[in-house]
Parts: C-alpha cells; sequence; structure tokens
C-alpha cells in the first residue's frame, strides 16, 4: 500500500506543468524574456513551471514573438526542456517583473522575492 501511495505521489508530481503545452510556454518564455539571455529565458521556464499555468502570463501573446530570429525560439526551447530536470534557479518563485522597467507590482506586497536574474526579480508566494 506505502509502494502504492508513494508511486502516486511520484506521478502527479509536475502534473500542474506536464498540462502546459510546450508550443505555449516557448511563446511565453520569448515573450517575457527574449532579451535576458540563456540564464534570463531559464529562470523565467523555472517560474513558469513553478507556477503551473500561463494564465496572466504577458508574454504568451506579446507582438513581439512572431518577430524573433530562430536562435530565439531554439534558446527558449532548451530552456523549456532543461527546466524540466535542472535546479530551479528562481527558488520556488511563481512571478516575476522587471522592476527596473515598471517598478514594484502592486501583486508583490504579499509576496516573498527570491532573486534577481537578468532584469527580472522573482517572487513567491510567502509560506
Amino acid at each position: 500500500m506505502v509502494r502504492v501511495i508513494a508511486l502516486a505521489l511520484f506521478l502527479t508530481q509536475g502534473s500542474a506543468y506536464a498540462a502546459i503545452p510546450t508550443d505555449q510556454a516557448v511563446r511565453a518564455i520569448i515573450g517575457e524574456a527574449a532579451n535576458q539571455g540563456r540564464s534570463g529565458m531559464y529562470a523565467v521556464a523555472c517560474a513558469i513551471r513553478n507556477r503551473g499555468t500561463l494564465n496572466g502570463v504577458y508574454g504568451l501573446r506579446a507582438r513581439h514573438v512572431d518577430r524573433q530570429p530562430g536562435w530565439v525560439w531554439d534558446r527558449a526551447r532548451a530552456a523549456w526542456r532543461d527546466s524540466a530536470y535542472k535546479a530551479d534557479v528562481t527558488k520556488g518563485a511563481t512571478h516575476w517583473e522587471n522592476e527596473k522597467a515598471f517598478g514594484k507590482p502592486y501583486w508583490a506586497k504579499h509576496m516573498h522575492r527570491t532573486v534577481t536574474i537578468g532584469d527580472h526579480t522573482f517572487y513567491r508566494e510567502v509560506r
């Protein structure tokens, strides 16, 4: 019985992000971090996986995504792939913002700042 429960827990871990289609995740990563280099794109990919949804992610529908060169798409695909099995550099973040450009967001008031990578500051809910 314990093995069955352990297996069920193992199989359900990560199921939230399994529901995010790869093509949409890649678009969102590009929309949010195309200008942030490998580490910035990877960080956004980690936060998207932690978030488990693309709801509220502006970059998914950003107009500039379709104008990005092929190497940016390749880098975003690699970031999404790698975020499935490499360490989470955002320390559990589910949200991010470019505070240099837009200031501290209202929604971050009750969140914990985890790390800044490139132009993005990452946040997670207070536990």
